[in-house]
Parts: C-alpha cells; sequence; structure tokens
C-alpha cells in the first residue's frame, strides 16, 4: 500500500511538473509585435547601427557615448592593420592632429606598444586614419580571438579609449 500510495505521488508530481513546462501558449505565443522606440531601448537600436561593419567593411568600435567612432580593417594579405576615426554617424571621417596612435597588447612581462601611423594629412596636418604593417601584429589578433588591444585617442580635446578585437 505504502509503494502504490508513493508511485501515485511521484507520478502525480511528474505529470505536474510537465505540464508547467509546456507553458501557457494561448492563441498569441506566436505573435511579434513591431518595434516600439519607447519600450524597445537597446544602445544599438537607437543610435541605428546595429550592423557591425563601417564604410571600409571593418569593424566599428564606440568611443564614448557613441560620439565618435572608429573602424578597424584587418588586411590578412597585406599584413596591415587600418584605424579609421569616424563621427557620430560612423560614417564621416573625423581627422586629428596626431602624427601617430599607440595600440597597447598584454605581454608577457609589460605590455607591447605598437605605433600606428598617419595616413592622408591634410593640408592642417590632419589625419583620420593610422594604419600598421606587421606580420606578426595580425597574427596575434589572427591566431587568438580572445586578443584586444587598446589606443587612446583625443578628439576634440576629450580622450576616448577603443578596443582592438579582431572579429572573423
Amino acid at each position: 500500500m505504502r509503494t502504490q500510495t508513493g508511485m501515485w505521488l511521484l507520478s502525480a508530481a511528474v505529470m505536474l511538473g510537465l505540464s508547467g513546462l509546456a507553458g501557457c501558449g494561448g492563441e498569441k505565443a506566436n505573435e511579434f509585435r513591431a518595434f516600439d522606440k519607447g519600450k524597445d531601448t537597446a544602445k544599438e537600436a537607437e543610435v541605428g547601427h546595429a550592423h557591425v561593419h563601417g564604410p571600409h567593411d571593418g569593424e566599428l568600435i564606440d568611443l564614448g557615448e557613441v560620439e565618435f567612432h572608429a573602424e578597424v580593417v584587418f588586411d590578412e594579405e597585406k599584413h596591415k592593420i587600418t584605424l579609421y576615426l569616424l563621427g557620430a554617424d560612423a560614417k564621416t571621417p573625423v581627422a586629428i592632429e596626431a602624427k601617430e596612435l599607440s595600440l597597447e597588447l598584454p605581454g608577457k612581462e609589460a605590455p607591447a606598444t605598437h605605433a600606428l601611423t598617419a595616413v592622408s594629412a591634410d593640408a592642417d596636418g590632419k589625419a583620420s586614419h593610422f594604419e600598421i604593417t606587421s606580420e606578426e601584429l595580425v597574427e596575434t589578433f589572427h591566431k587568438d580571438p580572445k586578443t584586444v588591444g587598446k589606443f587612446k585617442v583625443s578628439i576634440n580635446g576629450k580622450e576616448f579609449v577603443g578596443e582592438v578585437k579582431h572579429m572573423h
């Protein structure tokens, strides 16, 4: 008798648990609602660039509260990394006075620093993109997707820090 009662209670508990897993679908279970800017506040949706790539088909990096962007382009054939500075729209080039930017990667004993040189400076000596050619550096990013480099840039008197990652 005890065994039958125990088995009955166990069966009832299992059935109750399984019915809870089924959920309460109802008629609206498979319906989706339209995007509502007031309710859906994903940062990517608000700024309008849920895409990952910039105008040079590189990966976008937010600088600040989406005030500016950087775009990193890896050219594995030429062993080149190019960093473009862009405006809030992630399209318009933003030129700065720097002749180079430093890209810092973690090292075994101390961080390793690599200089990205300004390319195509304008008449005022300002540049909006910087590059480095280094097979070793490109391979470092390519071999380990967890590799993160950091760079600092000053735009309009404000300092920003960006992170460079290579997303295959």
